[in-house]
């Protein structure tokens, strides 16, 4: 991976926490609050190439972000989130077939 895209993750995901645990705690709906580390996670780990680790990077940094600024043990959202973009990169690698684009 790039120097550059690494700098570029962690701030994002830095900015993303900040943001999450002090503007969003006051749009709680029903004890729901919305997890936008996870859902960059997820995102980062659909769009990108199979052979690339950079959805295994990304989870690694939200997930030591959000357990820095929350009250569980350190550790809890890493597991979490390596787990899920593992799991999604064996799904990606097993079951799912993107058809090649050719262009005429």
């Amino acid at each position: 991976m790039k120097t550059k895209v690494v700098v570029i993750i962690i701030i994002c995901f830095y900015i993303l926490v900040l943001f999450q645990t002090s503007f969003l705690i006051y749009f709680n709906l029903a004890g729901i609050l919305p997890n936008l580390v996870l859902i960059a996670v997820i995102l980062i780990n659909l769009l990108e190439k199979k052979q690339e680790n950079l959805g295994i990077f990304s989870s690694l940094v939200g997930g030591f972000f959000l357990d820095i600024f929350s009250e569980n043990f350190i550790g809890f959202y890493i597991l979490i989130l390596v787990g899920l973009s593992f799991s999604i990169k064996l799904i990606f690698k097993e079951y799912v077939r993107v058809p090649l684009v050719r262009g005429t």
